[in-house]
């Protein structure tokens, strides 16, 4: 018996597809997630099989982008200390003699959490309880922190003894909240902002 004709290409039973992804993923992605993860899970949760996972992409998609866990780490870290610190340094840095001003839009970048993650700060903080090198990078960066501060006192009008102390107060009070997981609403926030402001600047 002769074989059966094949049946044309149109009426032919097509493989189903799997989604599609509008872009390929980039090394933006990666450290996106690799952030998120840092904020949710701790550094223990960040392994290249979980990211992957996360991202439906594979261990090699990684590879093409980080030669080791490590490196992504590195940038990781990198990042932290640009992006959490960069408002920080634009109010704080620069020849405009307005310090009082300065200071007020300085809290309410912590208030309102733009330029600024506390959840990021906080979860790099979790890190160097684990890491010399993470460690290293955060006492570095609170000490740029507060040399800013102190100058904006300075520029106040404080000595130089007492802007380091003001300074100092005021960096490690905003650091604690965050420690101590205080949890009050915006609104609260800003009317008790004169009064901080009162205490911490002494104005």
């Amino acid at each position: 018996m002769p074989n059966s004709p094949r049946p044309p290409p149109a009426t032919r039973k097509q493989r189903p597809q799997g989604p599609s992804r509008a872009a390929p993923l980039g090394r933006d992605a990666w450290l996106r997630v690799a952030r998120q993860t840092l904020i949710r899970e701790g550094i223990r949760g960040i392994e290249i099989g979980k990211l992957a996972r996360k991202l439906r992409a594979t261990r090699g998609g990684f590879y093409w982008f980080f030669n080791a866990r490590q490196q992504l780490l590195d940038e990781l870290l990198a990042d932290w200390e640009q992006t959490n610190s960069a408002t920080f340094k634009a109010i704080l840095e620069g020849a405009e003699s307005n310090w009082a001003g300065r200071m007020d839009r300085l809290a309410r970048m912590f208030i309102d959490e733009e330029g600024f993650s506390p959840a990021y700060d906080s979860a790099v903080r979790d890190w160097a309880r684990v890491s010399r090198k993470v460690a290293s990078t955060v006492r570095r960066v609170d000490e740029q922190r507060i040399a800013l501060l102190a100058r904006a006192f300075r520029g106040m009008d404080h000595a130089d003894d007492e802007a380091f102390v003001r300074a100092r107060i005021f960096y490690f009070h905003q650091v604690g909240y965050y420690a101590m997981d205080v949890r009050e609403s915006r609104e609260d926030r800003l009317r008790l902002l004169p009064l901080y402001t009162k205490a911490l600047m002494g104005r």
